[in-house]
């Protein structure tokens, strides 16, 4: 089974007692929430728990949310208390001690304790509102989960394939979505057979080095020399320079001119119309990669470690910077560990 009925899962999911509230677009990158909350519907669905979704604050939606872009998929909830105590699970005690030892500082434990207290407080706020306890986001956790069932959806799976099934079907535009991706399609006069990579820029080298997009699209196998490249980018820099490395392929790509590096901060702080404009070319894009014949991306961004856990199967979406057969214990890691596997691999094919 490579998808689940949206039916099937909607009357499962409603069958269980206890729920839990999900809070989406919280502070990170749309990718990084979509991968937490696709991680947290795994969770409750094999701790038989009802999944629903806080959105309408979401930090990529103009105060609509989740069906701003896609198609529902369970309850939604509007409580506004969410927003405030409801937020995404922090790092254990041992690790809260680990980085005050290493800042040398005791402002984590601080972190961690205030935490604890708005955690107590949005359960309070719960069972006020709903008359029972309800699970927050904060209370996902898969460490050490390695198979994933569901008998009543017919999943007897390991973490990739499960993964795969829930955001598949997740990953529904909604109409007008469709209509925006087709007349996209139609301008770019995109072919029905391309390749696509990812080349990341902008606030990413906080967290990691860059990676050159020449590395990211040699990597790939073209069939003929008329092929065609899609390239998903936050800058427009980078779509250039791929054009002067690469003169003999056509390349498209979504990215505006004007861009020259995503920032997160910079993107939150946006006006609400060139937000959703973002987003829907950023949908779009990654729609593309989904529907690429083959991808080349890099295990640490987020749109290309989605595009490598939905198409986990397929030999031709593959990494530039982990062996293939590293790859799916690497998409489980913390970007810090993602980050450190991928320079290393880099730095030692870089030397061949």
């Amino acid at each position: 089974m490579e998808k689940l009925d949206i039916g099937s899962y909607r009357r499962v999911n409603a069958s269980f007692r206890k729920r839990m509230v999900y809070r989406i677009g919280v502070d990170c990158g749309f990718f990084v929430e979509m991968n937490y909350m696709v991680n947290a519907m795994l969770y409750y669905l094999t701790h038989r728990i009802r999944f629903q979704l806080y959105s309408e604050d979401a930090n990529f939606g103009t105060g609509i949310g989740w069906t701003e872009y896609f198609l529902p998929f369970c309850e939604e909830v509007h409580e506004k208390f969410h927003k405030k105590y409801n937020f995404h699970r922090l790092p254990s005690w041992r690790n809260i001690l680990r980085l005050c030892r290493r800042q040398k500082s005791l402002g984590a434990i601080a972190w961690k304790a205030k935490s604890g207290m708005k955690t107590l407080t949005g359960r309070l706020a719960s069972l006020w509102t709903y008359g029972e306890a309800v699970f927050l986001s904060q209370d996902v956790s898969l460490e050490g989960v390695q198979r994933f069932c569901v008998p009543e959806l017919g999943i007897d799976a390991d973490y990739m394939s499960a993964y795969s099934m829930v955001a598949r079907m997740v990953w529904r535009f909604t109409p007008e979505m469709i209509r925006l991706e087709n007349s996209y399609k139609t301008k770019l006069r995109l072919p029905s057979v391309y390749s696509a990579v990812q080349i990341r820029g902008g606030d990413k080298i906080t967290e990691t080095s860059l990676i050159d997009g020449k590395t990211i699209i040699s990597r790939l196998e073209f069939w003929s020399e008329e092929a065609c490249l899609f390239i998903l980018t936050d800058d427009y820099r980078q779509y250039q320079k791929a054009l002067e490395d690469f003169p003999n392929l056509r390349i498209l790509t979504l990215c505006q001119q004007d861009e020259k590096g995503y920032c997160h901060q910079r993107f939150c702080n946006e006006d609400p119309s060139s937000k959703k404009d973002a987003i829907r070319r950023l949908l779009v894009s990654a729609d593309l990669l989904l529907s690429s014949h083959s991808f080349v991306g890099s295990i640490t961004t987020g749109p290309s470690v989605f595009v490598m856990k939905v198409r986990h199967r397929d030999l031709l979406a593959q990494a530039v910077d982990c062996p293939r057969e590293e790859l799916t214990a690497a998409l489980r890691l913390s970007i810090n560990e993602r980050s450190t596997i991928s320079t290393e691999y880099l730095s030692r094919h870089a030397t061949r």
